[in-house]
């Protein structure tokens, strides 16, 4: 048993050692960056409060008055346009280039709390276990995000996606590690992130909600009386369903309403099922993916012999895991009638990739005790500790090739080969300089400024650009994020 350990704290080093690796690029990416769209709609009340006053203090005060003042007129978010009006270019334009490392950083700390919860607390199996486990989910959901743009490099819209997605996550892993461990501490911080996602956008609210209840569901009908804190588990599942009641009820949602086209709520449920399938048939089914929970397998074979939790009913798990999916689809379904936004798909697909793993572990935990396929012997235990080494092997030379042959054509095709190509390119440099240009003719022009186009538009980085149009949403954003008379840019390319 302890070789078997020592070696997967050398599968769990040199996992972790690959993560480090393939972040780089990613993060140095981030040097680049600007901010572009509704980085400035959303931020200008309090760029200006900075320039005017030099006072954090008062730069949040009115991070809150433009979450109430869009809770009135546009949308109820609450929590996420407090987080937009807090975007890091406020302070300098140099700044915005701690997007990637916030989200990165608090995905990453979410699902390494969420699995070692579940791994450690729950299935009572090791730390490099968990480290292994989610250092794969983490591999497989950043490497394979569908819109990596918007998930790490614009800070309006993976802020107001990703950033409550991860909060659900600390959610679920605090009100968890509470039922499990006991201590008062973790409710608070499940309280306090279930109001951080109860007023967020719909999609991670709406799963909270479900995850949530089902969970406090599972503690009350448990005949045997294990679980601690089983009557303060509810406080957090209230703070949410509050927060999100209060965000669904803003008066601007029913103005914003009025601008988009959206399905009567049945529709949009079956809609949500039809599309969890073809997402997950066409658009999930990477190879990547499939090879790294592949990759997986051994290790969650050790997490769940060694338990004493049976795993039933592993069919009505996975119904329930596609429901859940699907729950995620409905709300953008039902307000837009599409789910064409890159940002929503971004966390639907990271609750697949979670959810994929540990049906993975589950079915597995299943077939283990109801098969007695538990190695008790100390022969079969020998086999399955031979063949879990060349599987392990065969597995990462395989995964190498395949991402070679991958990467050779289509560079672009994980987030980190993305990056490193924009980087070794100059397209990340020529784009950062154009920038640097127009902030510079910013801070000394007049009144009327008019931008020269941006030539260098590389994947990762570039959003979208304003418009010839003085009057478009996008330019006025930027007047008044600069305090401006107006903002253009030539109606021809120069």
């Amino acid at each position: 048993m302890k070789n078997a350990n020592l070696k997967t704290k050398h599968v769990s080093a040199v996992l972790l050692t690959v993560f480090i690796l393939t972040l780089l690029p990613i993060l140095l990416l981030g040097f680049y960056d600007y901010p572009c769209a509704d980085d400035y709609s959303y931020s200008s009340a309090t760029r200006q409060v900075w320039l005017q006053s030099h006072s954090v203090l008062q730069v949040f005060k009115e991070a809150v008055a433009t979450s109430a003042s869009r809770y009135e007129t546009w949308q109820g978010t609450f929590t996420s346009i407090f987080f937009m009006a807090l975007q890091p270019a406020v302070w300098t334009e140099k700044a915005y280039f701690i997007t990637p490392f916030l989200m990165i950083g608090l995905l990453s700390l979410s699902v390494f709390y969420l699995v070692h919860v579940i791994v450690v607390h729950c299935l009572k199996g090791t730390v490099p276990e968990s480290t292994i486990l989610s250092l794969l989910i983490l591999l497989t959901v950043i490497q394979c995000m569908v819109d990596k743009t918007d998930a790490f490099y614009w800070y309006n819209g993976s802020v107001h996606y990703m950033v409550p997605f991860s909060f659900l996550l600390l959610m679920l892993a605090a009100l968890l590690s509470a039922l499990v461990n006991g201590g008062k501490r973790m409710i608070i911080l499940s309280s306090l992130c279930a109001v951080l996602v109860g007023g967020g956008n719909y999609v991670s609210g709406l799963v909270a909600c479900v995850l949530g209840v089902s969970l406090l569901l599972l503690v009350f009908l448990q005949k045997q009386r294990i679980l601690q804190n089983r009557k303060a588990a509810c406080i957090p599942v209230l703070l949410l369903l509050a927060s999100f009641l209060i965000n669904m009820a803003a008066p601007g949602n029913r103005i914003r309403e009025e601008t988009v086209q959206g399905m009567s709520p049945f529709k949009s449920i079956m809609v949500s099922f039809r599309y969890t399938l073809s997402f997950a048939v066409d658009e999930w089914s990477d190879w990547t993916v499939w090879a790294l929970v592949l990759f997986s397998l051994p290790f969650l074979w050790k997490i769940v012999k060694n338990t004493t939790f049976r795993f039933p009913c592993p069919l009505p798990v996975a119904v329930y895991s596609y429901c859940v999916v699907s729950s995620a689809f409905t709300p953008a379904v039902y307000a837009t009638g599409n789910i064409d936004a890159g940002r929503i798909r971004n966390i639907i697909f990271i609750l697949y990739v979670l959810l994929l793993f540990l049906n993975a572990g589950y079915i597995l935990g299943w077939a283990c005790h109801s098969f007695r396929l538990d190695g008790k012997e100390k022969e079969t235990r020998g086999i399955l500790t031979v063949n879990q080494r060349w599987y392990v092997l065969f597995a990462s030379f395989a995964l190498i090739f395949g991402i070679g042959i991958t990467v050779k054509p289509n560079p672009g095709y994980y987030t980190t080969s993305a990056a490193f190509t924009e980087l070794v390119s100059g397209e990340a440099k020529a784009y950062g300089e154009e920038m640097d240009a127009r902030i510079e003719i910013l801070r000394l022009s007049g009144e009327d400024v008019i931008l020269p186009r941006i030539q260098t538009q590389p994947d990762l980085l570039y959003h979208s650009d304003i418009t010839p149009d003085a009057e478009d949403w996008s330019n006025a954003a930027m007047s008044r994020y600069y305090g401006k008379n107006s903002i253009t840019i030539p109606v021809y390319p120069d």
